[in-house]
């Protein structure tokens, strides 16, 4: 004789309950702490996706020359402190070039306004790069 279909609805609600216990006691839990820590293999992922959404932005237009000068000159900051990282690893040159490649990141995000960015020319005379 075969089992009745409805031999599964009589175990099913304590499966049910079950699953609904399990569900909020994991709500009840306390939360997760998530400690992210950065590495060196983080800091060069970050730095190449933040030197990848630099030359997306480069390459489609609409910025200003004081904002692409901007950029470069966080892109090169940011390197240069991943540079001196490798030569001298250590937990603040680390987070010194942690701090560089954020600032860069912000630097993407939100390029400054026009009228804002001045070029100092070898001499040490600053120029605007944008007339009022």
């Amino acid at each position: 004789m075969k089992p009745s279909v409805f031999r599964f609805f009589y175990k099913a609600p304590p499966f049910v309950a079950l699953l609904a216990l399990v569900g909020v006691a994991g709500c009840q839990s306390a939360p997760y702490q998530l400690k992210v820590e950065q590495t060196p293999s983080t800091l060069l992922y970050s730095y190449a996706i933040a030197n990848g959404m630099a030359r997306g932005q480069l390459m489609s237009g609409g910025l200003s020359l004081p904002q692409i000068v901007q950029i470069v000159t966080a892109d090169r900051e940011a390197l240069a402190a991943i540079l001196v990282f490798r030569d001298h690893p250590g937990s603040n040159t680390l987070k010194v070039a942690g701090l560089k490649v954020e600032a860069f990141l912000a630097t993407i995000d939100e390029p400054a306004p026009l009228g804002s960015s001045m070029l100092v020319l070898p001499n040490g005379v600053p120029v605007p790069l944008s007339r009022p």
